[in-house]
């Protein structure tokens, strides 16, 4: 019975390891909000995987966006 509940505990503990270890980092949320940028996005109109991303981060990607598209970077 012992066993039974320790396998049990187990399971659950990787299980809740497992879908922690799934959930993006706020820099891989930025960084891929970064790569989904191009002339469509505007402040009002995000893409998807910008949702996630700041108000503030999300203006200075897309500002940062438009001036090395102007090639000011």
């Amino acid at each position: 019975m012992r066993i039974r509940i320790g396998v049990v505990v187990l399971a659950v503990v990787l299980l809740i390891a497992a879908y922690i270890s799934n959930i993006p980092s706020e820099a891989e949320t930025e960084a891929a909000c970064r790569r989904a940028l191009d002339n469509t996005s505007t402040w009002a109109e995000r893409p998807d995987v910008c949702l996630d991303v700041p108000t503030e981060t999300y203006r200075t990607f897309l500002l940062m966006y438009e001036l090395r598209e102007e090639g000011l970077d």
